[in-house]
């Protein structure tokens, strides 16, 4: 039995420094060889774990996507229609103030070139859709809508837009800032 827990406690150790790597640098930016060896393992113990870098990598990024569903559906329960939407909403804004759950989705995004890893998104992004009719009882125009603008917040929080001295920037923050940054302070 400690051999099990040894290897779970290993395999979050994994995931927890995968991560981090994944989400600054994606898919090819970092070799499973600096994962280990942050983590204080072999390579090869990493392989054991999670068979290959493109499985960990869904594991990590799938992960992420399915705590931000869990979030938002958590915000809406006992609510429907604009009163759920709103609320998940609130709910995603949060989350995304965890610079790594806002990245990690993008990152397997950016890697759907891979057949493997676009199902893995599809089926992760079909989940968020689905969570948000259900959760809200809307209709696919309304639903549609608020994923869109779920994807611009990702957009606008990626680019750190409270940063940028632009036109486009100024326009920008009144959509997204006052939200994110009560979700960082509170």
């Amino acid at each position: 039995m400690a051999e099990r827990s040894t290897a779970e406690a290993r395999r979050e150790s994994i995931r927890r420094v995968a991560g981090t790597a994944f989400a600054t640098s994606g898919l090819h930016g970092v070799s499973v060889a600096t994962i280990a060896a942050e983590v204080g393992i072999s390579e090869a113990y990493v392989f054991s774990l999670f068979g290959n870098k493109r499985a960990l990598f869904i594991d990590v990024v799938v992960t992420a996507c399915d705590e931000l569903t869990a979030g938002i559906a958590a915000s809406a329960v006992g609510l429907g229609g604009a009163d759920a939407l709103t609320a998940m909403g609130r709910a995603y804004v949060g989350l995304l103030a965890d610079r790594q759950r806002l990245l990690l989705p993008m990152q397997g995004f950016a890697a759907c070139s891979d057949p493997v890893i676009r199902a893995a998104m599809q089926d992760a992004f079909g989940r968020l859709w689905a969570t948000a009719a259900r959760s809200s009882g809307s209709d696919d125009v309304t639903v549609k809508t608020f994923v869109a603008l779920g994807m611009l917040t990702n957009t606008l929080a990626a680019l750190d837009v409270d940063h940028i001295d632009s036109d486009w920037a100024r326009a920008a923050r009144g959509f997204v800032p006052l939200g994110y940054r009560a979700a960082e302070s509170g």
